[in-house]
């Protein structure tokens, strides 16, 4: 184990410090290594964009956010850590679209080569792709051999990239930091002629551009009254409109003839026209001709913008995650916190051999965890234990499991509720009971959040909590209250806990209804989105699986999986992948794509019971969400699907994921407070 450890420790040193600069870009640059990497990457891009014609601007705005922040290195890729923020996570990218599809394009290129091709060099030539789809033509060139940096983070997305509310003289400077000019700024600005602006970063132009309650007097006034009829308020950040009103999908220069009309939406297309000599550029790229040349040499500038090249940074196997640094320390981890799972659950105790075992994976585990965190890993739960109150409150379980089952006896909808909302808790700044904050006039909390409107039952997590508050005052936090009674409440009718939960959680302040939109995984999600969510939260593909086996209790309203059943890719059409009598069922139920009051079963036939008939309805082709027959477009979730089959398989594995996910981001000792009431505050 100690000659493993030290391998490991000099991979990870030598891996990370031991590297040159050198290399530069160059035409067709896996032309050896991997000769048919472009071709690869241009037949998933297309195929992908076939099926949804959004993609060319999501693609390309991505690549742009790419390479203002730390140059062209996939870094906006990467997904944030438990001790990083990555750029991803950044305001100006939380619109940002298409990362599971670069997902799939880049493991489609490690089929064929492995460990070869890098994440930068995939998206900047996808964006070429996708942008060039329709014109079976290539639109400029890429040159390849971009390496993939290992760092990624919020404050620099927020530092660098172009604001829609800039002027002219900060364009022009956020431009000139990245080696680009005028002319530059204003034709790469010309992207804006494909994809959408939401509401909220514009809609300042419609009703306080000076701060006054005033429009903005620059922007033509026949297109900011229609505006207003799309956009009815400052704070409307879901609604958005075509930045190039009427050819939005096109990729053409009328963004030039929008702009000259002074209906450039944004602050900083509006900016084009104040300057002389950009103005002179708008004029000249009229010419659709001019455009597309000058748009080619500008995408090519950029693309060079900061390159790793040569031994610098790393190929990633996967786009969102460094591998190189992560695998080993995420084998030892869970070789290590495996053991301690087992036997929290079993009540059994360690022998001498396991102990010994177990002693050496935990200690190279914090050799690891030093060298590449400068951090010491700690195993689900953390400072989380059993029996938390024992001594502040002995009766406490008691009282919430005595309160919780009197009110699942007479409503057996409950145990769905409080499963669901304890789920939303803890995917959003994690087990903080935060979801469970009310909304102030200065701030719209979790709840709020669309995908947590049809979240119920926060009244009876209220009045459970005000039980244990009559017994122990200011003692029990709301988070260990939500997560005892998701546990108290599935496990009624079987009269036993079906998991442990280790308390000790403290409540969180802060509850913000976009980090909800941001971090809740959605029924719309496919696989690769989903094993983004749950990573990004310390959970794996058996996580994913085991607790999406939660849907086998509680409701899906039709909004959410209704696209199945009538506009599956745009075109009017049903997902051929859902059971054709199931889909046949669905529609007596849900009349149109839009309802949004009616609801079915999620587990047809076993609605309110507690099983794994789910994994059953799964293998029918009934699962009900987008996000459901997902986990059977991937082998390794298809066999973990077969697996649950076998009910004693299931009840362990939900266990183990659940003591997982309840340990997610939790504040303990002194950190956040314990709510009087869980509504506010204190």
């Amino acid at each position: 184990m100690r000659s493993q450890a030290l391998i490991l420790l000099c991979i990870v040193v030598f891996g990370v410090i031991g590297t040159c600069h050198g290399g530069s870009l160059r035409k067709k640059y896996y032309k050896k290594t991997c000769p048919n990497a472009e071709e690869i990457i241009k037949k998933a891009t297309e195929k992908h964009v076939a099926n949804d014609p959004t993609l060319p601007a999501r693609f390309l705005r991505m690549h742009f956010h790419d390479c203002f922040v730390r140059g062209c290195d996939g870094s906006v890729l990467l997904n944030s850590t438990t001790n990083n923020s990555a750029e991803k996570d950044a305001i100006p990218n939380l619109t940002l679209a298409g990362f599971d599809v670069i997902d799939d394009i880049k493991a489609e290129v490690e089929k064929k080569c492995p460990n070869v091709v890098s994440c930068a060099d995939v998206l900047a030539l996808a964006a070429r792709d996708a942008v060039s789809f329709k014109f079976q033509r290539p639109l400029w060139e890429v040159l390849t051999g971009r390496r993939d940096g290992r760092v990624s983070r919020v404050s620099e997305a927020l530092a660098n990239l172009p604001s829609p509310f800039s002027n002219f003289t900060t364009l022009v400077r956020n431009f000139a930091n990245q080696g680009l000019n005028v002319h530059d700024l204003v034709v790469l600005s010309g992207g804006h002629t494909i994809g959408v602006g939401h509401c909220n970063a514009f809609s300042n132009r419609l009703y306080n551009f000076t701060g006054r309650g005033d429009q903005d007097t620059s922007l033509n006034a026949t297109y900011a009254a229609f505006l207003k009829t799309q956009c009815r308020n400052l704070s409307d950040n879901t609604t958005f409109v075509p930045m190039d009103p009427g050819s939005g999908f096109t990729f053409d220069n009328n963004y030039y003839v929008t702009v000259k009309q002074n209906k450039g939406l944004f602050q900083s297309d509006a900016a084009l026209l104040i300057n002389k000599g950009s103005r002179n550029i708008v004029n000249e790229l009229v010419d659709p001709k001019k455009f597309f040349t000058e748009f080619a040499q500008s995408m090519k500038r950029m693309g060079a913008i900061g390159v790793l090249t040569g031994n610098e940074g790393e190929i990633r196997k996967k786009c969102f995650v460094n591998e190189l640094i992560v695998n080993d320390v995420v084998k030892l981890h869970e070789l290590y916190c495996w053991r301690k799972d087992k036997m929290k659950l079993t009540g059994k105790r360690e022998t001498p051999e396991h102990r010994k075992s177990s002693k050496m994976r935990k200690q190279a585990l914090i050799l690891v965890c030093i060298v590449v965190f400068g951090v010491v890993g700690s195993c689900h739960g953390g400072s989380l234990k059993k029996g938390y109150y024992d001594n502040t409150c002995p009766n406490a379980e008691a009282i919430i499991k005595n309160a919780t089952e009197k009110r699942v006896a007479n409503d057996p909808t409950l145990p769905a509720r409080f499963l669901r909302m304890h789920f939303h808790d803890c995917f959003v700044r994690g087990c903080d009971g935060s979801v469970l904050l009310n909304s102030t006039t200065n701030n719209t909390a979790e709840k709020d959040a669309i995908p947590n409107l049809t979240l119920a039952g926060f009244d009876v997590i209220d009045n459970i909590k005000a039980e244990v508050e009559k017994e122990c005052p200011n003692v029990v936090s709301c988070a260990d209250v939500l997560a005892l009674a998701a546990r108290d409440a599935v496990s009624f009718k079987f009269q036993k806990p079906l998991w442990n939960v280790l308390t000790g959680r403290r409540d969180g302040t802060v509850s913000q209804a976009s980090e909800a939109l941001a971090n809740l995984p959605s029924p719309f999600s496919n696989f690769s989105t989903l094993v983004q969510k749950f990573a990004k939260k310390g959970l794996n593909v058996q996580d994913l699986v085991v607790l999406s086996g939660g849907h086998t209790i509680g409701v899906g309203h039709c909004n959410t999986f209704s696209n199945r059943l009538y506009n599956f890719t745009g075109n009017g059409d049903q997902d051929p992948s859902l059971n054709a009598t199931y889909a046949t069922f669905l529609k007596t139920q849900c009349k149109s794509p839009s309802d949004s009051t009616t609801f079915v079963a999620m587990d047809p036939g076993s609605g309110l019971t507690f099983d794994n008939n789910y994994y059953v309805t799964l293998k029918q082709n009934k699962g009900l969400f987008q996000s459901d027959a997902a986990l059977i477009t991937n082998e390794i979730s298809r066999i973990i699907v077969d697996e649950l089959f076998v009910s004693e398989v299931f009840f362990r594995e939900f266990a183990l994921s659940m003591v997982k996910m309840g340990a997610i981001g939790v504040l303990t000792g002194n950190e956040g407070e314990i709510r009087k009431k869980c509504s506010v505050v204190n």
